[in-house]
């Protein structure tokens, strides 16, 4: 089967796969805090490892000139897996090898090299997921093969010696704890605004009169700077829990946690708002008219028609919330809510990149994780008729 055109993508991918290769591979220190020397990618993999990474991209660039089938993006995709785990695998090895000899104290992070080979290979497999939509077995392989391969190279320590993983160690009870108060946070938020938001959008939907101060609300909500808008919060909480000591003995205070989830939960209704009206307005007149044929009641189609019919909309309106609720949360830090932002602005504040990025990579983990598990709800909750219309 050919596919039309080139992969651009793919082109793109093995360009900057071939940049990687002249870039510091990794950074080491004498301590977590002191200036980093950088190390080529022959100093990090060795030689022959080395050479094989840069075979890979130069076969990747050779099929990224010739006009793409499904058995090229293919193997654009193998290629792209093989060099994502052999980088990761050339950092890991090349860690405890450049710390064998070193003090206790001494860190190698990831260099510019690594990241960029890393995202490299990501647009060869993006291309081969998005090149392959006949195929969906293949896809599923190539994106479950990855993360288990390397689970299973962390299960045998080969990361073990890297900066972001002694910063886990240290941390690691902090960092579940956080990662608790993070998922409490994002969700319940978004579990209050979809309580708030879901009946603002049906009201929206069905009068004109409700439809544009909904919408104004929830769109001037959104376009406030989150600390401004945590500052705005924070100061009439603070002068009520002041004038009732009793709100402050059950936990509601001007900081900390009660501030951070009002602003999430007013964050969260814009998505949710806008794509309650587009699910209830689309809602073929064809269907209603059969439900009234039937002798449906109001309440009746309401209930058995309009809403199953628009879940899936609400059900990305939710999605859509959810994943940026856990983005939001991070920023909650600074007033004191926890959550994995902590461990960013600790970073930041400590000039400890290693750090940042243990708090930074798992906030996008956690709201990929939970893009792929509501992509994959909403498509269990969308009625059969709907799925083979939209040829999912």
């Amino acid at each position: 089967m050919d596919l039309p055109g080139r992969s651009y993508v793919a082109l793109l991918g093995s360009l900057l796969g071939i940049t990687s290769l002249a870039l510091p591979w990794l950074s080491v220190r004498a301590s977590r805090l002191a200036a980093g020397e950088g190390v080529g990618v022959i100093g990090t993999a060795g030689l022959p490892l080395a050479l094989t990474v840069g075979a890979l991209w130069l076969a990747a660039l050779t099929l990224s000139f010739r006009p793409t089938t499904t058995r090229r993006v293919l193997v654009l995709g193998i290629i792209g897996a093989c060099v994502l785990l052999l980088s990761l695998l050339a950092s890991g090895i090349g860690a405890e090898n450049l710390l064998h000899s070193a003090p206790s104290t001494a860190r190698a992070s990831l260099g510019a090299g690594v990241w960029t080979s890393l995202f490299a290979a990501y647009l060869l497999i993006h291309t081969a997921l998005s090149g392959m939509p006949s195929r969906p077995r293949l896809r599923k392989l190539l994106s479950l093969t990855i993360p288990v391969l390397i689970i299973i190279l962390g299960s045998f320590g080969v990361f073990n010696h890297l900066g972001l993983i002694v910063e886990f160690t240290g941390n690691e009870q902090r960092f579940f704890q956080e990662t608790s108060r993070h998922l409490a946070l994002s969700i319940g938020s978004v579990t209050i605004g979809a309580c708030i938001a879901i009946p603002l959008g049906i009201a929206a939907a069905r009068s004109e009169k409700a439809q544009r101060p909904i919408f104004l609300m929830s769109n001037t909500l959104v376009t406030i700077p989150s600390l401004a808008l945590f500052g705005l919060i924070m100061a009439p909480l603070s002068a009520l829990t002041f004038a009732y000591p009793a709100l402050r003995e059950i936990g509601i205070r001007g900081v900390g946690a009660t501030p951070a989830l009002i602003a999430l939960v007013l964050y969260s209704l814009l998505p949710i708002v806008h794509n309650t009206y587009a699910g209830i307005r689309q809602v073929s007149p064809a269907a209603l008219d059969a439900g009234r044929g039937m002798g449906m009641s109001r309440r009746q189609l309401s209930w058995r028609v309009e809403y199953p019919l628009a879940l899936p909309l609400i059900g990305e309106g939710v999605r859509t919330a959810t994943v940026q609720s856990v983005g939001n949360t991070a920023v909650a830090a600074l007033i004191g809510a926890g959550g994995l932002g902590h461990f960013i602005f600790q970073g930041l504040g400590q000039a400890a990149p290693d750090l940042i990025l243990l708090g930074a990579l798992a906030v996008i983990v956690l709201a990929l994780s939970i893009d792929i598990l509501a992509r994959s709800l909403i498509r269990r909750l969308t009625p059969k008729g709907l799925k083979t219309e939209d040829g999912q």
